[in-house]
């Protein structure tokens, strides 16, 4: 099972990674890296079986593990891989009333999710001793959340199991004797720079969707939102579709030098001209959220025009 929860606790900030390749090997994650060993006894960091591209993995059986984390943020993306030996012998209880999201794998090997506190039993049934893929999306702000598998979203606008509004912790439980095997683990409260679930494949990624238009496919990427720009600039731009005064805009701070509002996973490119009859000409791509033209040649211009595009 995993769960967030909302708890008073000293956390790590976001984004927050693990690998588990760094941690000592054939030892518990018991003080590792943040990690609490909250119940039971085996939950050993191990080499044997691991996702593709790493070198260790968690190894649970009968045991609770948890990480306290910290963000302001009111989304929150979750990636991991697991992999299942078999079947768990019961289904897990939820006895934390701060959690946030919770989804299990039950007896059946299909995956049970919470809709609030009602669990609903998906049609995805887990095959053994492969990996998987889970993308989670939590969005604090509209109290929603959505889980993906291997890409494909298999439950959407589930609402949050409780009113807690922040998360404060991750937990990973297996109550079976049978192992349970955890790799590459990326907790975030910025959107992902790749890897996004887009059921429609219409460029709006499904969390996206959810937040702004409460399902994963209504919106139309040539829709014209509440701020008068289409929902694919919307997306792209980083900007809130329904609040009018979210703009993309930059600042000119001294001379030729400006700076902007950076949006998670966006690339910003430089273009200029002397004349805005004569068109734009690419100068350069920003790294980070500000730049300064120093080029003699455009500085000795009398009139300068900059535009910067933004791009996934």
């Amino acid at each position: 099972m995993l769960a967030l929860s909302a708890l008073s606790v000293s956390a790590s900030t976001l984004p927050f990674l693990e690998t588990f390749d760094e941690l000592t090997n054939n030892a518990s994650i018991q003080n590792q890296n943040g990690w609490v060993l909250a119940s039971g006894t085996s939950a050993t960091i191990q080499s044997g079986v691991v996702a593709t591209n790493s070198t260790q993995a968690l190894e649970i059986q009968n045991s609770q593990v948890t990480h306290d984390l910290s963000s302001d943020g009111s989304s929150i993306w979750i990636r991991f891989q697991a992999r299942i030996i078999a079947a768990p012998e019961a289904d897990p209880v939820i006895t934390n009333t701060n959690t946030s999201v919770a989804f299990f794998v039950n007896t059946n090997r299909n995956l049970v999710v919470y809709n609030s506190t009602n669990p609903v039993v998906l049609n995805t049934q887990l095959s053994t001793n492969e990996w998987c893929q889970f993308d989670v999306y939590c969005d604090y702000a509209n109290m929603k959340w959505i889980l993906s598998v291997n890409g494909t979203t298999v439950a959407s606008n589930l609402s949050l199991y409780s009113a807690n509004s922040q998360i404060a912790s991750l937990q990973i439980a297996n109550n079976s004797a049978n192992a349970v095997y955890l790799d590459e683990l990326a907790v975030q409260d910025t959107e992902p720079a790749s890897g996004l679930t887009d059921t429609d494949g219409d460029g709006l990624p499904d969390w996206w969707e959810q937040r702004y238009t409460d399902s994963i496919t209504s919106a139309a990427t040539n829709e014209i939102a509440a701020n008068g720009q289409s929902f694919l600039y919307n997306y792209v731009a980083g900007l809130d579709p329904d609040n009018s005064s979210d703009v993309l805009s930059a600042v000119r701070e001294n001379g030729r030098r400006f700076s902007w509002e950076r949006k998670a996973a966006r690339q910003y490119d430089i273009y200029w001209t002397s004349n805005l009859t004569s068109g734009f000409s690419f100068i350069d791509t920003a790294d980070g959220y500000e730049f300064e033209d120093t080029n003699t040649v455009r500085t000795a211009e009398a009139a300068a025009f900059y535009q910067i595009r933004v791009h996934k």
